[in-house]
């Protein structure tokens, strides 16, 4: 009684580290993903590992897994009660729906809730494996070395901090190990008499592992010895602009005339600002409305207009968008009159000067600080603001003019061409969007069109328009290389040469994670290399809204679909299906070439669980990498559960069962039963390969089961250590 005692204690702290270990698989997300709400995973995972170690049946732990992840997605996502059919039909059509999705490809599209319940799926899966490796098979020393990996490689390429993870995994790992160990000498030696083995054994050991660990981390370490191999791999100077014109090369970074666009620039990481932030997003300077056919200018058809702490010059959204409220500060490295801040300004303030006013340009909407008159740079300042989100549907819903677009100035200024643009860029656009209604497609349409194979990105050779070249054709139609000012002045022409308002916005992306404060608040650094163009285009009803086209960039814009809400009819009382509001389309994911994205936490709602598509690559991977090495290893794995499939079978006729996965395994090591070959005649042709009559004996027993049945049973009983001793030496 004791020693199962014992046992049972040994599988249960293996458990417990089965889920701390697991768990350090999660806590990246909350850092390198837009996953929030770790700690629903984490109990689903213990969830897992309490009904493996309690051995419950197997029916009866998939009802229980089943219900509860429906309950902690209805718990995430839904406030209508668990049991209310309502929301069971909800998730049922949002299942329906994203399963299409999946057939179709369309992996972006998928919903939030449909990306959890999968991640649940895989958890599932991988707390099975776990639980198997180290209980069943005794073996987690690979596993271990998989998760030190992982959590290395992000802590090398990732802003993930891995170092508290590291100590806890030399902890946890080490005791798994030792553990391991310690249960594979109990039953492989049948050891009863177990009195003092954890005094002898645990204490010991974890004397050690702390007392190692505890110099390991307090000792004085070495500097690297070699160079950080991020740099080399990401490269320098992407995404920019390049300030001025002139056909030599250019320092990244902010500048003010962008009349003539083109050639490469060398990057620049001199630090502009510092912004703690809830919420990853470009930083805006200022826009220009006139394309010359070689760059941008700006119309001075206003004077500049004043406000002192709240704005109420500049506005972007008009009622369709949906608004969510932030708040930012900003440390100012590199001292600047201008404000940089992000679309949605409600008010500046957190500075310390009296008397400030912000002079607006409302054609460029670039913000100078002023004091009497006098221009002045802040050190320190405090922003409000709001972030729009668009509902697909709705967007969609625009097909002709409305809004601002009905004033003739204000559409002529933001579909103005200059009369020397070739036909061809005109027919291009035409034949881009030709078979697209509605304004938001052929947007998107334009948008995507510059992320086919034929378009590079590039800011070195990057060509410069000669006196008779336009800059977009000569990019279009010849070079088809280029940074972000090549890709968003070419969209904002495509656009206009259909009559569809756009402008060109420049400034910076969010620049690079440096540390999170608490939960929701982090901290970015914005350099000269983080300077970016972007477009926005005008849809009425909803406002300018942001687009990315620059190869390598994801789209700004919070995009979501109406999948799952329902609606009731008042008069009728039916239920109407409609798409779920706050559904992520597409991540908002940072602005900067992908090998160059700084993947940060985003957590947009307390109310929503967010696995990106990069999230579902790694855990593809992960998962296939661990189907190889089953594959590989199934010569070991397979007979182990064999055993435990029958060893503890309460089946009647299980003896029936066991002996065919016998001969199974035997074939698979090479010693297959001839056609003709009687079981007897087998079992001798085995017992010579391994000199032993073991199969023999368990050939004996099982053809007296076979040929009375009424005694199965107790042939089985009697022959279960033979059986097992028999499988688990063909699998060694």
């Amino acid at each position: 009684m004791t020693s199962i005692v014992n046992r049972n204690i040994t599988g249960f702290i293996l458990s417990v580290f089965g889920v701390l270990l697991l768990s350090e698989w999660l806590r990246p997300l909350t850092v390198v993903t837009d996953t929030g709400k770790i700690y629903v995973f984490v109990l689903f995972i213990g969830l897992c590992f309490i009904l493996s170690f309690l051995k419950i049946k197997s029916w009866i732990s998939i009802l229980i897994k089943v219900f509860t992840i429906l309950f902690l997605l209805n718990h995430t996502y839904y406030e209508e009660a668990l049991f209310n059919f309502e929301w069971i039909y909800l998730f049922s059509y949002d299942l329906g729906q994203n399963i299409k999705l999946v057939f179709a490809a369309e992996w972006l599209e998928m919903s939030a809730l449909f990306r959890s319940f999968l991640f649940f799926i895989l958890l599932w899966l991988m707390s099975y494996l776990v639980f198997y490796w180290m209980i069943v098979q005794k073996r987690i020393f690979l596993f271990f070395m998989i998760t030190v990996i992982y959590i290395t490689v992000l802590d090398t390429f990732s802003p993930y901090d891995a170092e508290g993870s590291i100590i806890r995994l030399v902890l946890f790992g080490f005791l798994m190990l030792g553990l391991v160990n310690l249960k594979r000498v109990i039953d492989s030696e049948k050891l009863t008499a177990l009195k003092g083995v954890f005094t002898k054994w645990l204490i010991p050991l974890i004397i050690v592992i702390f007392f190692t660990s505890t110099v390991g981390y307090l000792a004085p370490k070495a500097a690297p010895q070699w160079p950080d191999p991020v740099p080399f791999l990401k490269g320098y100077g992407k995404g920019g602009i390049a300030p001025g014109g002139g056909n030599g090369i250019k320092k990244i970074g902010y500048g003010t005339n962008d009349s003539y666009l083109g050639g490469p620039f060398i990057p620049d990481d001199t630090p502009v600002f510092r912004a703690g932030v809830e919420k990853r997003h470009y930083w805006r300077v200022e826009t220009k409305d006139l394309y010359t056919g070689k760059g941008w200018e700006a119309s001075n058809n206003y004077k500049d207009k004043l406000f002192t702490e709240d704005n109420d010059v500049l506005s972007w959204f008009e009622a369709g968008a949906d608004r969510e409220y932030y708040e930012a500060d900003i440390e100012v490295m590199k001292l600047s009159s201008h404000i940089t801040y992000p679309t949605g300004l409600l008010s500046v303030g957190g500075h310390d000067y009296p008397d400030i006013q912000f002079s607006v340009d409302p054609v460029t909407e670039k913000i100078v600080s002023k004091q009497y008159s006098d221009s002045v740079s802040f050190q320190r300042y405090s922003l409000t603001y709001e972030q729009p989100v668009y509902l697909v549907q709705d967007v969609q819903s625009v097909n002709s003019k409305g809004g601002l677009e009905l004033d003739d100035q204000f559409f002529e200024t933001y579909t103005q061409l200059p009369d020397e643009l070739p036909q061809r860029v005109k027919d291009l656009a035409l034949d881009i969007t030709k078979e697209k209604t509605s304004r938001y497609d052929k947007v998107v349409a334009v948008e995507r069109y510059f992320k086919e194979a034929q378009f590079l990105y590039d800011t070195k050779n990057v060509a410069v328009p000669g006196r008779n070249d336009d800059y977009v054709d000569q990019f279009l139609f010849e070079t088809q290389t280029g940074y972000c000012d090549n890709f968003s002045t070419a969209m904002i022409v495509l656009l206009r040469s259909l009559d569809i308002p756009a402008r060109w916005v420049k400034g910076y992306s969010e620049g690079t994670y440096i540390e999170t404060v608490n939960e929701n608040y982090r901290v970015f650094e914005i350099t000269n290399n983080n300077a970016h163009s972007w477009v926005e285009v005008y849809f009425p009803n909803f406002g300018w809204i942001e687009f990315e086209p620059t190869k390598g960039f994801s789209n700004l814009s919070n995009f979501v679909y109406n999948t799952s809400t329902t609606a009731v009819n008042p008069n009728t009382q039916e239920v109407d299906t409609q798409t779920p509001s706050h559904e992520l389309v597409e991540e908002v994911t940072p602005e900067v070439p992908e090998d160059e994205v700084d993947t940060s936490v985003d957590s947009t709602s307390d109310k929503r669980i967010n696995v990106s598509w990069k999230d579902i690559s790694i855990y593809i991977l992960t998962v296939v990498f661990i189907a190889y090495v089953l594959l590989k290893t199934r010569l070991r794995w397979l007979p182990l559960l064999a055993v435990v499939r029958y060893k503890y079978s309460k089946d009647v006729f299980v003896y029936f069962k066991a002996y065919p996965a016998l001969l199974n395994q035997l074939e698979r090591v090479g010693l297959k039963r001839q056609k003709g070959q009687t079981l007897r005649e087998f079992a001798t042709y085995v017992d010579k390969f391994y000199r032993s009559e073991d199969m023999q004996k368990l050939t004996r027993s099982y053809e007296r089961a076979l040929y009375k049945n009424d005694n199965a049973r107790k042939e089985w009983e009697e022959s279960i250590e033979l059986w097992e001793n028999l499988i688990k030496k063909v699998s060694s």
